[in-house]
């Protein structure tokens, strides 16, 4: 009995990019998935704590600290393995940061995965953030560049410009719909 083909993007990209958008268009064509931050927020809730954003970045660089640079992908890829015994084989994977990650997945999910980013211009960015409302949303144009500072520092900078593919998403929602569409059916045919 052969293995099923497996095709597992990671997707990429600075905070309000449209990573999740770019989830949820995947989701259309039969993806399902990972979002690493909801990886770390389980583990804040098994250990107990309230998964606020502080808390939960305060928990992610101390497994990053105590296991290194790649704790968290290796806690992604048990969760992609569950999926695997699932019968799910198309993953989405939300939120990598760090070269050391993708070089984790690349040896752990073999020639499966890739990368795509997503990259939108930083003002553009920091509207978007703005106007979602969620508790992390930067307050100020401060706020916004200590947040992509302490994004870059984990890697993040690297990791879009190592990426197999990039979609732009600075114009209507629409037009990055039809964009991400049109690459995920092209992957789909790998």
């Amino acid at each position: 009995m052969t293995k099923p083909k497996s095709t597992i993007i990671g997707v990429t990209g600075m905070p309000g990019s449209g990573k999740s958008e770019f989830a949820k268009f995947a989701e259309e064509l039969g993806y399902h998935t990972v979002v690493m931050g909801d990886v770390i927020r389980a583990k804040v809730v098994e250990e107990g704590f309230e998964p606020t954003p502080e808390m939960s970045r305060k928990y992610m660089l101390k497994l990053r600290e105590e296991l290194g640079e790649t704790a968290v992908a290796h806690l992604t890829c048990s969760a992609i393995e569950k999926l695997k015994q699932q019968g799910i084989y198309r993953i989405i994977i939300d939120g990598i940061r760090s070269q050391a990650e993708v070089t984790h997945f690349k040896k752990h999910l073999n020639n499966d995965f890739l990368i795509v980013a997503i990259h939108v211009d930083p003002i553009l960015r920091y509207e978007r953030l703005r106007v979602r409302g969620r508790k992390d949303a930067p307050q100020t144009e401060e706020d916004f560049r200590l947040r992509d500072d302490s994004e870059l520092k984990l890697g993040l900078g690297e990791t879009i410009a190592f990426s197999n593919y990039v979609i732009p998403n600075n114009s209507a929602i629409e037009y990055f719909r039809e964009q991400s569409l049109s690459l995920l059916k092209e992957l789909d045919k790998r």
